[in-house]
């Protein structure tokens, strides 16, 4: 009875391990393999249990494999961006079949980012600021006030749109102007006059789908009008890549930092006006500097006959974002390493205007004062900027004395130096011509090398 039992249990046991060392079919390969908005497909075969993709990225040779099952969504495969080969396999406890013929495929980036707006404008990943901005949460829409401020942004694809506000839109000569650079091309730059309060424009289009960097500069002044940048939207993905330059250049200035005029002798307006042409914006250009400019036309840094009121004081509004602004400007936002300041034409403007001697010579000496201040305050806020006084751009010879002694006031303080730079007068009001920029541009270039020993 024992034997007939051992009997009973060695047979199958037997069978069994026979059977378990029998090597696997080789299975066949897999038909009517096919890839259908993104899901694969194939027919089963009765000597597989399993499957398996294997997939060749095109441009760096590298391979994946995955196992999966027909109707498998490959955007569920954690597969990295690219244009893949793919083919499948059958497999049968470990043996495997020949595999597929190779069917193309594209992955998309699943986590791109094709549209900025709202808080993604200025979290600091996708978009670089130029300049002082604001961002207005009623609005939605981060405002861009100064000459050559403006933001940039890389991306890859062929088209980048835009939505972007404007104000003063109603009057001619105050509409903003913008210009777009594509890959810092500046001989196919675009400029644009924004005539609408919104305003839905291409930035870019028709590109090579690679990378780009896109950078939008408003070439007029604060005072004239502001933007407002709304919304970026791309064809293809926006990236999370900021570049800020190493250097940086502050300049607090009146009229010709601005690019007032520069473009012709008409009578002043956005038109013919560029910033991107003046020397500000081209001396940080020459350096390789990031540029923040706080300029406007006709301000004093004490007083000025052209504003109202007239003591409208250039010292007091740089403490806020904007000339007419009650926001506070935070200075940690831009320190910069050198400090142009170019101030004194308005002032004369007004101390010169309906005073006796005996009043223009107490306004000159508050103006002085107020001049050396200003550059202590600037030294308190900036420690180890270098500040440079810049003069002789609207030939303002009665001030040429008054500046100087000005600069001998401050030059116990070795980072403080002074230069005067004649403008040509060319220029719309005998503002300076943008070939009399450029000149000017090489000079202040040259000084601030010296000064700060850049290459």
């Amino acid at each position: 009875m024992f034997k007939k039992l051992l009997i009973l249990l060695i047979i199958p046991l037997a069978l069994f391990v026979l059977n378990g060392c029998t090597p696997p079919t080789k299975p066949d390969t897999p038909t009517n393999f096919r890839i259908v908005d993104g899901v694969i497909f194939w027919d089963l075969n009765e000597n597989a249990n399993t499957y398996r993709i294997e997939l060749r990225n095109i441009e760096t040779g590298a391979i994946l494999r995955r196992i999966v099952e027909t109707g498998t969504d490959l955007n569920t495969l954690n597969i990295p961006e690219g244009d893949y080969m793919i083919k499948l396999q059958a497999l049968n406890r470990g043996a495997e079949s020949d595999f597929t013929e190779e069917l193309p495929y594209h992955q998309e980036d699943l986590f791109k980012v094709t549209e900025i707006s709202g808080s993604m404008m200025i979290n600091g990943n996708y978009v670089k600021w130029m300049g002082r901005t604001l961002y207005n949460e009623q609005k939605d829409e981060n405002i861009v006030f100064h000459s050559a401020g403006g933001f940039e942004v890389f991306f890859k694809g062929t088209t980048v749109t835009a939505v972007i506000s404007a104000t003063k839109t109603e009057t001619i000569g105050y509409r903003p102007y913008i210009v777009i650079v594509i890959d810092d091309n500046f001989e196919e730059a675009q400029t644009v006059c924004l005539t609408q309060p919104v305003n839905n424009l291409t930035l870019a289009e028709n590109l090579e789908n690679k990378e780009h960097k896109l950078t939008v500069y408003k070439r007029s002044e604060s005072i004239d009008s502001h933007i407002g940048l709304k919304q970026l939207a791309t064809d293809g993905k926006f990236l999370a890549k900021v570049e800020y330059k190493e250097r940086k250049i502050e300049v607090i200035a009146a009229s010709s930092s601005t690019g007032y005029g520069n473009l012709s002798t008409d009578a002043k307006s956005t038109a013919n006006s560029d910033a991107l042409k003046a020397y500000a914006f081209l001396t940080a250009q020459a350096l390789n500097a990031d540029l923040s400019i706080y300029s406007a036309s006709g301000w004093g840094l004490k007083f000025s006959r052209w504003t109202n009121p007239v003591t409208a004081s250039m010292a007091e509004a740089y403490r806020k974002v904007d000339f007419f602004s009650n926001v506070d400007w935070d200075p940690k936002n831009f320190v910069p390493d050198v400090i142009i300041v170019n101030l004194g034409t308005n002032d004369w403007s007004y101390i010169s205007y309906n005073h006796t001697q005996a009043e223009q010579k107490a306004l000159m000496e508050e103006f002085k004062t107020g001049y050396v201040e200003f550059v202590q305050y600037l030294r308190m806020l900036y420690p180890d900027a270098y500040i440079l006084i810049l003069y002789g751009l609207m030939q303002e010879s009665n001030i040429y004395q008054a500046t100087e002694e000005i600069y001998d006031a401050l030059k116990t303080d070795a980072k403080v130096d002074i230069l005067k730079v004649l403008g040509d007068g060319k220029g719309s009001n005998s503002h300076p011509s943008v070939s009399s920029h450029a000149q000017i541009a090489n000079a202040v270039t040259a000084k601030i090398r010296e000064m700060t020993n850049w290459d």
